[in-house]
C-alpha cells in the first residue's frame, strides 16, 4: 500500500500503488499544513527521492510508526508485506533526519535499514491507469472523467487525480464524506480547511452550501482545487485559497471541515471556534484513536461538544457543535 503525503496529512486521504507501480493509491488530507501527513505529489515532482525501508511492525505499532514518520518530510509511504517503504525528497533528507532514523532503529532493535535513491521519474500517468473510482455507500461518488458514471449514488464528483490529497481513497477522507451526509448544507456558509483536491468543499456545493472557502498551503493543492472545482460546475460558490487561515476572510461559518493531522487541529482549534456561529459544525479527521482525547478536551475548551464520532480501524473522525 502506498501512502502518499498528501497535502495528506492531510495525509492519510490512508491511503497503494507501487513504485514500481501498482496497488491502490491512498492519501491522507491536507497535510500540507504540515510535513505531518502531507502529500505533496511526490511523484509529480521530477527531483530525487531517498528511499529507506523500515522492517514491517506488527498491527498498531505500523500505524503508530506511519504516525512518528509523518511528522518528519516524508512524502510517501508503501506498505509491503515485510517492510514499509518510506520516501523523502533530497534535499530535506539531512542530518537531523538520518539521526531521527537511527534513533527509530535503536528502540526497535532494527539493523541499519536499506535506503537508494530513487532519480527522477513521472509517475502520473501510470498512476493515473492504476485509480480507480470511490464509493462512499449510496451516497457519494469519487471518480476520474475517464470512469464511467456510477449507478446509485446521490451525489458524483469528478477530480483530475493528479497526486493532490483528498481522493477519496483514504480513510479519513473517506470518513468525512460519510459524515457529511448527517449535515445540513443547504444554504450555509463553509470553510474546508487543508482542501487538499477541494472534494469536500465540492461536495458541500453540491450538497446545497451558499459559499464555501477553500485552502490550502500547497500551491499543488490550490492549482488542482480549481481545476477540480470548475470541472464539478461549482465555481460560482467556492473560493480557493493558497495559505494557511490568515489568509482566508474573517467569515464566521456554518459548516467547518478539516481533514489535516492532529497537530494541526489542535493548533487551530481557537481559532476555528471564533469562526464557527453558534449551533454550527466541526467535522475533523485526520488523526488515530490515540489523539481523540487531546482534541476533544481543547475542542471543549474552546465551546464545542461532541455530538458523533466514525472510526475505520485506528483512523477516527470527530463531529463537533459550537454551544
Amino acid at each position: 500500500m502506498l501512502i502518499c503525503n498528501f497535502s495528506l496529512n492531510a495525509c492519510t486521504e490512508g491511503q497503494k500503488l507501487n513504485l514500481t507501480i501498482p496497488t491502490i493509491l491512498l492519501f491522507y488530507n491536507s497535510c500540507s499544513y504540515t510535513n505531518s501527513l502531507s502529500f505533496n505529489n511526490i511523484f509529480y515532482k521530477m527531483q530525487n527521492y531517498f528511499r529507506f525501508e523500515f522492517p514491517q511492525a506488527s498491527g498498531s505499532k505500523q500505524e503508530e510508526l506511519l504516525a512518528e514518520l509523518a511528522e518528519w518530510p516524508f512524502e510517501g509511504f508503501e506498505e509491503k508485506n515485510d517492510c514499509l517503504i518510506a520516501f523523502v525528497p533530497e534535499r530535506d533528507c539531512d542530518s537531523e533526519l538520518r539521526a531521527f532514523i537511527s534513533e527509530i532503529c535503536h528502540l526497535n532493535n532494527w539493523p541499519a535499514i536499506k535506503e537508494e535513491i530513487i532519480a527522477p521519474q513521472n509517475w502520473n500517468e501510470e498512476w493515473e491507469k492504476q485509480y480507480e473510482p470511490v464509493i462512499v455507500d449510496n451516497f457519494c461518488a469519487i471518480r476520474a472523467s475517464f470512469h464511467k458514471r456510477p449507478e446509485n449514488v446521490s451525489h458524483e464528483i469528478i477530480i483530475t487525480p493528479k497526486m493532490s490529497f483528498g481522493t477519496g481513497h483514504h480513510a479519513t477522507t473517506h470518513m468525512m464524506v460519510q459524515a457529511m451526509e448527517k449535515i445540513d448544507f443547504n444554504k450555509k456558509l463553509v470553510l474546508d480547511y487543508g482542501c487538499g483536491t477541494s472534494v469536500l468543499a465540492i461536495l458541500a456545493a453540491k450538497l446545497g452550501a451558499k459559499h464555501c472557502d477553500a485552502v490550502d498551503i500547497d500551491e499543488w493543492a490550490y492549482e488542482n482545487s480549481l481545476e477540480n472545482i470548475e470541472m464539478n460546475n461549482v465555481t460560482a460558490c467556492i473560493a480557493v485559497y493558497q495559505g494557511d487561515l490568515d489568509v482566508v476572510p474573517t467569515n464566521v461559518y456554518d459548516v467547518i471541515l478539516a481533514n489535516i493531522n492532529r497537530h494541526i487541529i489542535e493548533r487551530s482549534l481557537s481559532e476555528l471556534a471564533k469562526r464557527t456561529k453558534s449551533g454550527g459544525s466541526l467535522l475533523c479527521s485526520g488523526f488515530l484513536d490515540t489523539d481523540i482525547q487531546l482534541i476533544s478536551n481543547e475542542a471543549v475548551n474552546c465551546g464545542f461538544v461532541l455530538k458523533d464520532e466514525l472510526a475505520t480501524e485506528r483512523w477516527r473522525c470527530l463531529y463537533f457543535t459550537k454551544i
